[in-house]
C-alpha cells in the first residue's frame, strides 16, 4: 500500500501539448484508457494515476482534456483539484485554450501550481528561451506569477527528477483539505462491476467516509450503502478529502447515478434550482445580462442556468456581483464551491464564483430584493457558521434550529454551539420549546411590542382577570405552535417584558384583582361612610379601616364612582350617595337665609366637613354662594 496522501494534482494545457506523456513519464501510468482516445490520440475523458514523490507519499494525478470541445470535462476535473501543473510544449507556445483554461482555473479558486515547459527535445536553446518568456507573460497577474517554470521532456525523460522535487516542494507547502465535516463527493464517473454492481469515482471534496456508512445521492435524494472503497486501486476502510475514491454502492442500478451527480453524507446537503452566488466576469469576456441564458460547470455536473442579478441589470467585463442561478433541472452543490459560467453559444468561459447557499429563494419584491442583497453581503469573504446563522435570521426574522441547520450544511447541535454567543449578545433569540425557532432581534421585537398591545388592551377590558391564556397569546400573534408559543411566552417573561405564571399571560406592571375581593372592600367602606355621616371619612382613614392596598383601593374608590354611589369631595373626603342626598334635604328644611350658622345648626356638621360640601354643592349646580350666604338652585 502506497504512503496515500489527500492531495490532487491537476494537469492543464492546450490539446497536444504532452499533458497524457508527462503524466506517463512521472507515473508509469497512461492515462489514455478508452479506444477512442487511443485512435484520436488525445484525452476526452478523465484520467487519473497515483504520484509517488521523492519522499515516498503518494498523491493523485488528474490527466485533464485540453480540446476545446471537452472544457466540461476539464472543468469538472478541476473541480476537485488542490494545485494545477500547466503544461506548454515548447515548440507550439501559448495557446488559446491555455490562456482558456488559466482564466477556468483562478475563477475555480486554485492558488497552487507550478507551470512545466514539454517537449524540450523538439526546440533548441534560444526556441526554449522564446517558449518561456512567452509562458511567463501570459502568467502575469495570475496565481502561477510566482511560481516555478520547469522544462521537460516526457519523450526523453530529461527534467522530470527536477519535476518530481518541485510537486515534493509544493505538496508539502500546499494547505490539506479538511477531513472534518459531511462527506462530499461529485461524480465523475460511474460503471458496473461484475458480481459488484454499480461503482462511482470522484474526488472526494469534503470530509470523511467510511465502510458501510449510508450516503445520500444527490440531486435525486435517493438513499444507498457503501459496500466498500478503494483509494488508485487498493481497498481501504475509510476515505478522506482530497483523494481519488472508487465507491461500490449497495441497491444503485448503473442508469441511477451518473457523473454530475453527487454522493453525500446522509441529510447534511441539498439541491436546488435557485442557487446564491458570488460571481465575478473575466476582463476580456463580454458583458452578462440579467437572466441571461449560460451554462454552468459546478463540480462535476453541467446544467443550464439563467444568471438572476440582484441589484444591476448587466454585468460589465470585470466586474463582480452577487446573483442567483436559476437552473432548469436541480443541482446539488455546497457552501464555497467554485463554479463557471459559459456562454450558451457560442460556448466560451465568461465568469464564474462561488456558492454563497445552495439553496436559495427568489425575492417576489423589491423589499425581499434588498434584503436578499444585504444577505448575501454577509455571506462573501468565507463567513463563519456563527455570521452565517445571524445573517440568515436577519433575513428569514424567523427560522427552525432545523432549517438554519439544513441551509449551513450542519447538525442541530453544531448550530446551538456556534449560535451561542450571538444568543448571549442579544443578537438573536433562541425559542427551544416545540420546533426550536431562531428569532432576529427585530422580529423578537416586533412580536413582543404586538403581545404587549394586545395585553394593553386585555387589561383595560378585563382589570378582574388575571390575564390571557397561552393559547389565546398564540391567536393574537398568528402562531399555531402552541409549545412554541409557550416557550416564546417564557422567553419574553425572562426579559422582563411580561409575567407568565400558572399559564396566564400579564404585563410586568399589571396587577389583576378579585371583583368578590373588591367587592366586600367597597361594602365595608360604604357602611363606613353611611356610619360617619356628614363627617366624611378620608381616602387614607378608610383604607385603613377596611384594611387594604392603595391598589385596591384605588380599584373601590374608581368603581363606586362609576356606579355613582360615592363622590369625592375635595379629592380627599369620601362622601356617600345617601349622606349627600340627606345633607341636601336639611338644606332645603331651612326657612330663612342659608348663612352658615344655620346650615351648621340644621345639620350638626362642623366647618372642617361643612365647607368642602357646600364647595361641592356649589361646583355640581345645586347651591350658589351670594356674598355670605347661599340659595338652593336645583332642588
Amino acid at each position: 500500500m502506497h504512503d496515500e496522501y489527500p492531495f490532487v494534482i491537476g494537469t492543464s494545457g492546450h490539446i497536444d501539448h504532452g499533458k497524457t506523456a508527462l503524466v506517463r513519464a512521472l507515473t508509469g501510468v497512461d492515462c489514455d484508457r478508452l479506444a477512442e482516445e487511443k485512435e484520436r490520440g488525445m484525452t476526452i475523458e478523465l484520467g487519473f494515476a497515483p504520484l509517488e514523490l521523492p519522499s515516498g507519499i503518494t498523491v493523485s494525478i488528474i490527466d485533464v482534456p485540453g480540446h476545446e470541445k471537452f472544457i466540461r470535462q476539464m472543468v469538472a476535473g478541476a473541480a476537485g483539484i488542490d494545485a494545477v501543473m500547466l503544461v506548454v510544449a515548447a515548440d507550439d507556445g501559448v495557446m488559446p485554450q491555455t490562456r482558456e483554461h488559466i482564466a477556468i482555473l483562478s475563477l475555480l479558486g486554485i492558488k497552487n501550481g507550478l507551470t512545466v515547459i514539454n517537449k524540450t527535445d523538439l526546440v533548441d536553446e534560444d526556441m526554449l528561451e522564446l517558449a518561456t518568456d512567452d509562458v511567463k507573460n501570459i502568467l502575469h497577474g495570475t496565481f502561477l506569477e510566482d511560481k516555478p517554470v520547469i522544462p521537460v521532456s516526457a519523450l526523453t525523460g530529461a527534467g522530470i527528477a527536477e519535476l518530481k522535487n518541485e510537486l515534493q516542494k509544493m505538496t508539502e507547502k500546499a494547505k490539506p483539505r479538511d477531513r472534518k465535516g459531511p462527506f462530499f463527493m461529485p461524480v465523475d464517473r460511474a460503471f458496473h462491476v461484475s458480481g459488484f454492481g454499480t461503482t462511482v469515482t470522484g474526488t472526494a471534496i469534503k470530509g470523511e467516509v467510511h465502510e458501510g456508512d449510508e450516503v445520500e445521492i444527490l440531486p435525486q435524494k435517493v438513499l444507498s450503502k457503501v459496500r466498500s472503497l478503494q483509494v488508485h486501486g487498493e481497498s481501504v476502510g475509510q476515505a478522506s478529502a482530497g483523494q481519488r475514491v472508487a465507491a461500490n454502492l449497495a441497491g444503485i442500478p448503473l442508469d441511477g447515478i451518473k457523473r454530475g451527480d453527487v454522493i453525500a453524507a446522509k441529510g447534511r446537503f441539498t439541491s436546488s434550482n435557485c442557487i446564491n452566488v458570488s460571481v465575478k466576469v473575466l476582463p476580456d469576456a463580454k458583458p452578462i445580462k440579467h437572466w441571461q441564458r449560460m451554462r454552468l460547470h459546478v463540480g462535476t455536473s453541467d446544467s443550464v442556468a439563467r444568471l438572476s442579478l440582484i441589484d444591476r441589470t448587466v454585468l460589465k467585463p470585470g466586474d463582480s456581483a452577487n446573483a442567483q442561478l436559476i437552473t432548469e433541472t436541480p443541482v446539488a452543490t455546497h457552501i464555497g464551491a467554485n463554479f463557471i459560467l459559459r456562454n450558451y453559444s457560442p460556448l466560451v468561459t465568461t465568469a464564474g464564483g462561488v456558492v454563497l447557499s445552495a439553496e436559495g429563494e427568489r425575492p417576489k419584491n423589491k423589499h425581499a430584493q434588498k434584503a436578499l442583497s444585504e444577505y448575501l453581503k454577509r455571506l462573501e469573504n468565507d463567513a463563519s457558521l456563527k455570521e452565517r446563522i445571524a445573517a440568515l435570521a436577519d433575513y428569514k426574522g424567523e427560522i427552525t434550529v432545523q432549517d438554519a441547520a439544513e441551509a449551513n450544511e450542519a447538525t442541530p447541535l453544531e448550530l446551538m454551539r456556534a449560535a451561542s454567543p450571538s444568543e448571549a449578545r442579544g443578537e438573536i433569540f433562541i425559542v427551544r420549546d416545540g420546533s426550536a425557532v431562531i428569532l432576529s432581534r427585530s422580529r423578537y421585537a416586533f412580536l413582543e411590542q404586538k403581545l404587549s398591545g394586545v395585553l394593553s388592551s386585555f387589561h383595560a377590558e378585563h382589570p378582574e382577570r388575571m390575564g390571557l391564556s397561552a393559547e389565546e397569546c398564540a391567536r393574537a400573534l398568528g402562531i399555531s405552535d402552541v409549545k412554541f408559543a409557550r416557550g416564546l411566552l417564557q422567553l419574553f417573561d425572562k426579559q422582563g417584558a411580561i409575567v407568565y405564571k400558572d399559564e396566564r399571560v400579564r404585563l410586568a406592571g399589571f396587577e389583576p384583582f378579585n371583583e368578590d375581593e373588591i367587592a366586600a372592600a367597597a361594602e365595608a367602606i360604604k357602611k363606613l361612610a353611611l356610619k360617619a355621616g356628614a363627617s366624611m371619612p378620608t381616602i387614607e382613614e378608610a383604607k385603613n379601616a377596611a384594611g387594604i392596598t392603595d391598589e385596591t383601593m384605588q380599584r373601590v374608590i374608581s368603581s363606586l364612582r362609576e356606579k355613582k354611589e360615592i363622590a369625592l369631595i375635595s379629592g380627599t373626603f369620601i362622601c356617600l350617595k345617601e349622606v349627600e342626598m340627606d345633607f341636601r334635604k336639611k338644606l332645603e328644611e331651612i326657612s330663612g337665609d342659608l348663612t352658615l350658622a344655620a346650615i351648621r345648626d340644621a345639620t350638626g356638621c362642623s366647618r372642617k366637613y361643612m365647607l368642602p360640601m357646600l364647595e361641592y354643592l356649589d361646583g355640581i349646580g345645586v347651591t350658589r354662594r351670594v356674598g355670605d350666604k347661599r340659595i338652593i338652585t336645583k332642588r
